[in-house]
């Protein structure tokens, strides 16, 4: 029950008055449940409880709440409970059609449609490249490989979308390519894109082939900050390999004087503003028939199958343990009843996303051996890239409506998104 409209003697400041500090969350909750005939906790325990659409459409409700429900505290509150309910558990898929053009889907994995939601995707559509650099809290990274000419901070549950300024770097022929990374700061709330440059060899010396610049963007400044390496690295893909607890995981190279060069697993400490690595897994890859990095319950790992097996429709987990600095925690999941053509993500309780062949999707959920198959109209064959989401409030500084693009008429000035 709402707080009455007439009558209220509260701390609430009239339309007309000056815009002053957010209160503290005691205070908020305190005015917004001030009239509430259920105890105050669970009230609030019932409206972090409710699904986006629902908390949009209550704002409204009265200014108590329009204010609760924009505080940092209530977002976080009501995060931290949509993602530990199973029934909100997603995946956010990107595919491209036969026209090159790039669609985003979203799939709940415990939802009995037969196809996913389609998506207003906000990727200005004169890039004919992108990649999903990944999800964090409900917000989604996307970019344009190779020198991400163009970086997307999106909210799907609230279509809201903002396009990120760039630092005021050229694009040289010295560049190789730019690889991103998506992290979320817990200690300031702070959301924070990585930037690296790879450069290309400069030399004959082993050294000279490992040549990188960070930056990193934070949302709560608006800008970009340099990031001092204390080790050099190279980096293959464009965009972070997993992202585990708001900390981006790349396959990248570092100089051994022994080994001459290591495959290690990069990783970006957002709390103390340096890269870290660990090692990669010690698991015969040549007898593999594929690999993906993922995020399984809360822990970095990597899902494998081999055909060496009589069948190879088993699945074996390997995960990282942090605490012994080892890849030691081992399970196999299977027979999973389909051929593999190979997985590529999986949710946030370990069902498995993976396509087949002859280019379907299908979940496989390794507790029950239950499988659901599911296919995104007219999606090329192996054109696929997903992510673990679940929907937030999350909003920045400087978003806006996601419109509807027209691929003919769409254009953006992309001087206003460098930074001088």
């Amino acid at each position: 029950m709402p707080p009455k409209r007439k009558g209220q003697r509260n701390n609430t400041r009239k339309p007309s008055e000056p815009d002053a500090p957010l209160p503290t969350n005691n205070v908020v909750v305190s005015g917004a449940m001030s009239d509430c005939k259920l105890p105050e906790d669970l009230m609030l325990s019932i409206l972090t409880r409710l699904p986006v659409k629902t908390v949009r459409r209550y704002k409204c409700v009265c200014k108590p709440w329009l204010k609760l429900f924009s505080t940092t505290e209530f977002i976080k509150m009501h995060h931290e409970q949509t993602a530990k309910n199973p029934q909100n558990h997603s995946l956010i898929i990107h595919s491209i059609d036969e026209d090159y053009y790039h669609n985003m889907s979203l799939l709940n994995v415990n939802s009995t449609a037969e196809e996913p939601t389609n998506l207003v995707n906000p990727f200005p559509v004169i890039f004919k490249e992108m990649d999903l650099v990944g999800c964090v809290n409900g917000l989604v990274c996307l970019s344009c490989p190779p020198f991400a000419q163009m970086i997307v901070l999106w909210n799907p549950a609230l279509s809201i979308w903002k396009a990120i300024r760039l630092p005021n770097r050229g694009i040289d022929e010295s560049i190789d390519r730019i690889s991103l990374g998506f992290a979320y700061d817990e200690s300031k709330d702070d959301y924070k894109i990585v930037r690296i440059t790879i450069f290309k060899p400069d030399g004959n010396s082993p050294k000279n082939f490992l040549r990188a610049f960070a930056e990193v963007y934070s949302a709560n400044l608006d800008s970009w900050k340099r990031v001092r390496l204390s080790f050099q690295f190279s980096i293959i893909p464009t965009r972070s390999n997993v992202i585990v607890k708001g900390r981006p995981y790349w396959t990248a190279i570092i100089y051994d004087p022994v080994k001459m060069f290591r495959e290690v697993m990069l990783w970006y400490d957002v709390e103390n503003e340096v890269f870290r690595h660990v090692p990669v897994p010690d698991y015969n890859m040549d007898c593999t028939k594929g690999g993906r990095f993922v995020e399984w319950k809360g822990s970095l790992a990597i899902l494998v199958y081999s055909p060496t097996r009589e069948r190879d429709d088993f699945v074996d987990v390997v995960v990282y343990d942090e605490g012994k600095g080892r890849w030691d925690t081992k399970s196999c999941h299977g027979p999973i009843g389909l051929k593999m053509e190979r997985h590529m993500q999986c949710s946030k309780d370990g069902v498995i996303l993976a396509e087949t062949p002859e280019g379907t999707l299908f979940l496989y959920d390794p507790m029950t051996n239950a499988i659901k198959e599911f296919r995104i109209a007219e999606a090329m064959k192996t054109s696929y890239e997903a992510f673990s989401y679940t929907e937030s409030l999350v909003s920045l500084k400087g978003m806006e409506k996601v419109e509807e693009q027209d691929k003919d008429k769409f254009c953006i000035k992309m001087e206003d998104l460098v930074i001088d």
